[in-house]
């Protein structure tokens, strides 16, 4: 009966091809490269503001609301108006992001992959490491891609 159970479990590990770890990392390489297009965005919005400076906006943002905390950094209304503008523009573009990123989840892998694949990925060295390297492949794939965009 042991050996039984044994042969059970064998055949209940969890295995995934290469077609799905590439689905996944397809995915994951395009989240990574929207997540840094968005922090530029963001970066330059702050820097670029001719209202608040980025000093300012640190400090405003650490406030988190807190109108005690505001009045104690002196925050003018121009600089409130002007770090809630660029807060809801990022707020909106996060939320674009997101939806595109479960729609992306859904159609190009599928729920039920994704989840017990990022499962997998936390507890399997052997997919974990099969996966990192069909990630780095296709991450150095797509910067490859935008050097060559860039110099055309």
């Amino acid at each position: 009966m042991i050996a039984y159970f044994g042969v059970v479990n064998a055949q209940e590990e969890i295995t995934f091809s290469d077609e799905e770890l590439t689905k996944y990392a397809t995915v994951m390489v395009w989240a990574e490269k929207q997540k840094e297009v968005m922090t530029e965005t963001y970066n330059g919005w702050i820097n670029n503001d001719q209202t608040l400076e980025a000093a300012r906006f640190v400090k405003i943002k650490s406030a988190g609301g807190d109108s005690l905390k505001l009045q104690k950094f002196e925050v003018t209304d121009e600089e409130l108006v002007a770090f809630e503008q660029i807060q809801t523009s990022y707020d909106s573009m996060t939320s674009s992001f997101k939806e595109v990123y479960i729609g992306k989840i859904k159609g190009d892998i599928g729920a039920g992959l994704y989840n017990s694949l990022k499962k997998e990925l936390k507890s399997n060295d052997e997919i974990k490491t099969r996966y990192q390297a069909i990630y780095e492949g296709l991450k150095n794939e797509s910067a490859t891609e935008e050097e060559e965009e860039s110099e055309e």
